[in-house]
């Protein structure tokens, strides 16, 4: 039986399509399972020991998309799981000729042989995307697969071996105030505020996160605590998953790295405000976070009260690195061993 997943954008969503692949494992163990993304998803999904063959779709250029058509065609697919449901996702399940194409009612049921109703968005979106399989969903393991190996973890030890006050530090905390969308960054001044209230009054010491582009965004928000914390060096998305990793607390905007502290199993606080904190959030014990009419309704104290609340948890796995901690990967997750 040959399956083909596809979720072609963004990185966070085709992050939290991974357990649906260690589902449809569990129910068919011996399926041959592809995935289909955009070029973006090279980030993630090579190296995964489920996927068969990572297939990477056009994103632009007519004669590339009708050469993809042709490979398409050739796959022969017994199942087609659509998890995006738009004009592009559509026409791609149709075209992969599969006996079922499976897909959420999104107004386009004529491309699919199943539609399945989409939920009412109260739900964490890995429970929503898992709804897609029905009976095959036989795992209730949502934990999000994020493969890596041991160059990944290079940049991780460098730093801090470069920085040894950091590898022993009682706490670290890594801030994510990015995101490529204004209304859905909590404002500079706060974060610059959370960061010398981490450091001066919780014995904390803080890490800056960032991605391609947004190290000057960084900048400015160290400007403004003073140079309070230490941004983390510059790092591909599986070099990132190491440096959330290493932190024993992780607080951002609801981003990419907010899923990779999930993945990696970081105690996380994630901040929404137009966006749904319950779809976005697993809400367990430690993963938690603030859902507010808006960003700017998110008050310093609030963030500060949720932290306090935490810290009996975070303590309980925080610790000294050692500076030659190792990285390992651990059945998906990542873990730090002070011991090594």
């Amino acid at each position: 039986m040959r399956i083909l997943v596809i979720q072609l954008r963004q990185l966070g969503d085709i992050l939290l399509t991974t357990p649906v692949l260690r589902a449809l494992r569990a129910a068919l163990p011996q399926a041959s399972i592809d995935m289909m993304t955009y070029p973006m998803g090279r980030l993630i999904i090579p190296g995964n020991p489920i996927v068969r063959k990572h297939l990477v779709a056009p994103q632009k250029g007519v004669t590339e998309a009708l050469r993809f058509a042709r490979t398409l065609r050739g796959e022969s697919y017994d199942f087609v799981y659509d998890f995006m449901g738009t004009p592009r996702s559509a026409v791609i399940a149709r075209l992969a000729r599969a006996k079922a194409r499976v897909g959420f009612d999104t107004g386009r049921g004529g491309f699919y042989t199943k539609v399945v109703p989409r939920g009412r968005g109260e739900s964490y979106i890995v429970e929503e995307k898992l709804r897609l399989l029905g009976e095959l969903t036989h795992s209730v393991d949502q934990r999000l697969m994020l493969p890596w190996n041991e160059t990944d973890a290079g940049v991780s030890r460098m730093f801090y071996f470069e920085h040894p006050y950091l590898a022993e530090a009682r706490r670290r905390v890594m801030l994510s105030p990015t995101h490529r969308r204004a209304e859905r960054k909590w404002g500079q001044s706060q974060w610059a505020d959370l960061a010398v209230w981490l450091e001066r009054d919780q014995g904390a010491k803080v890490l800056w996160a960032y991605g391609p582009g947004e190290e000057a965004e960084i900048d400015q928000i160290r400007s403004l605590a003073k140079g309070a914390g230490t941004k983390i060096p510059a790092t591909t998305f599986r070099e990132l998953a190491a440096m959330v990793a290493s932190a024993d607390l992780f607080i951002g905007n609801s981003n990419g790295p907010s899923h990779i502290a999930v993945a990696v199993n970081t105690p996380s606080i994630q901040l929404h405000g137009p966006t749904r904190l319950a779809s976005w959030c697993p809400l367990t014990n430690r993963h938690r976070g603030i859902q507010m009419e808006s960003m700017e309704a998110i008050k310093i104290n609030d963030v500060q009260d949720l932290i306090r609340s935490m810290w009996g948890l975070v303590d309980q796995g925080a610790g000294n690195l050692r500076a030659y901690g190792a990285i390992t990967n651990d059945d998906d997750v990542w873990k730090i061993r002070p011991d090594l």
